[in-house]
């Protein structure tokens, strides 16, 4: 519980300092000289490291306006969010940030911390519609337009095409009662100890488990972001019941409490798990260190239960206005319009495995010819078909961070059991989500 106390600490800091809406001018201004503006993120090292900064680069190279942008690893979405809380308290924030659309975007705007885009984009006749629907859910709030949809993505169902192959399974599974038949087929037992696991699902409730629960007709906050209907219809249950026995079970293995997805992805590099989820965004690195490890992947849909959905996920960038001068705003504007053409968008989307979040992007002929000598690539893009995206709640980070702590109580200590994981999580949110 302490990463949630700590945002909350911080929330409560940001709402003292600033408490308001922050809205550009009606007609704002254009950069009329030369100005610096850093862009922090949460692109770690590899192909995501190496996208964002190719970008920086070249438009630091070609706007013809002075503008330089630096840009600033600084860790997950969870610690960006964190770091970015304290430094608008101390008057030293960025111009720019990448947060988590659901449990970072929320938390930031609804304290009027970041910057109404619309003015801007008004002005320059920038056309917000060509952005696909499902990613414009974080970018509205209260008709201001703060955040951009930038590093979004889908998670998928990533197996080891040889293992899958060996036991009779020329495809992947499409539902979940095939998954946790292949999963028990593809384990590998031998004197006792487990060789190869069948599956592995990370403790990353906002993702999979919420996913779960749509496709069961139920979903993880209300539409009006106020209350968690999942707890009380049976649907959260069901989900962290299953979880559960499936790691009983012994096919599905369970993560380890640290740096969780590298030990995943690296088990699966050495052959000792044959399947797992993850975001679409890491396509390029998981390819090319399976590769490397003589790994054939395979790369499909997430197996559904009662009603085929995906989540979409990832990451937004915004522009923060408070602390930051309007020549420093218009600047981070004209970046912002530079990451979000068809170029950029879909030179990301390609390099990463990221998905093209406008229109037009998804036609450029880097993802054509990609999709068609990499079909991989697609399946997220095509997965969108059944996308859907999480309320918006100002509380689900918090709660989010409770499922974590909760989940890792259930399935890597399974120190409680299913019914007394609901309990805990009904007493938090009645605390998190007050009437």
């Amino acid at each position: 519980m302490k990463t949630r106390r700590i945002i909350s600490l911080l929330l409560l800091v940001v709402v003292a300092t600033w408490a308001g809406v922050v809205s550009a001018q009606a007609v704002p201004p254009k950069v009329t000289g030369p100005v610096k503006i850093t862009v922090w993120h949460t692109r770690a090292a590899g192909a995501n490291g190496d996208q964002i900064a190719g970008a920086v680069a070249q438009f630091n190279a070609t706007n013809k306006l002075g503008i330089t942008v630096e840009e600033v690893y600084q860790g997950s979405y969870e610690v960006t969010l964190a770091k970015t809380m304290q430094a608008v308290a101390a008057g030293t924030n960025p111009q720019m940030v990448v947060l988590e659309r659901a449990a970072g975007v929320p938390v930031l705007a609804e304290q009027g911390v970041l910057l109404d885009m619309m003015p801007y984009i008004k002005r320059d006749g920038f056309d917000i519609d060509n952005i696909v629907p499902v990613f414009k859910g974080y970018s509205i709030y209260k008709d201001q337009f703060i955040s951009m949809p930038y590093i979004r993505s889908t998670p998928l169902f990533y197996y080891n095409k040889d293992l899958f192959a060996k036991a009779g399974y020329t495809e992947a599974p499409k539902t979940i009662a095939e998954l946790i038949d292949a999963g028990k087929k593809v384990t590998v037992v031998s004197k006792g100890e487990t060789l190869v696991y069948g599956f592995e699902m990370m403790n990353d409730p906002a993702w999979f488990i919420q996913n779960m629960l749509v496709q069961m007709g139920s979903n993880l906050f209300s539409a009006d972001g106020k209350s968690v209907p999942c707890l009380k219809d049976g649907t959260m249950l069901k989900a962290l019941s299953a979880w559960r026995e499936w790691v009983d079970a012994g096919w599905c293995t369970a993560p380890t409490v640290t740096k969780a997805e590298s030990v995943m992805k690296d088990l699966f590099n050495q052959g000792k798990i044959a399947s797992y989820f993850a975001s679409s965004g890491g396509m390029t690195n998981i390819l090319n260190s399976a590769k490397a490890a003589g790994i054939k992947v395979g790369v499909a849909f997430l197996p559904t239960w009662d009603k085929p959905s995906a989540p979409v996920g990832g990451g937004n960038m915004a522009i923060i206005a408070k602390n930051n001068t309007p020549q420093q705003l218009a600047a981070a504007w004209e970046f912002m319009k530079f990451l979000m053409s068809d170029e950029q968008v879909a030179q990301n989307a390609a390099d990463t495995g990221y998905l093209p979040v406008t229109f037009s992007s998804a036609k450029a002929k880097v993802l054509q010819d990609l999709w068609k000598a990499q079909p991989e690539y697609k399946v997220a893009f095509d997965q969108l078909a059944i996308a859907q995206e999480m309320p918006w709640s100002a509380q689900s980070s918090e709660f989010i961070a409770v499922m974590k702590t909760v989940c890792s109580e259930l399935i890597m200590d399974r120190s409680i059991t299913p019914q007394q994981a609901v309990k805990s999580l009904e007493a938090e949110a009645a605390v998190i989500f007050p009437r």
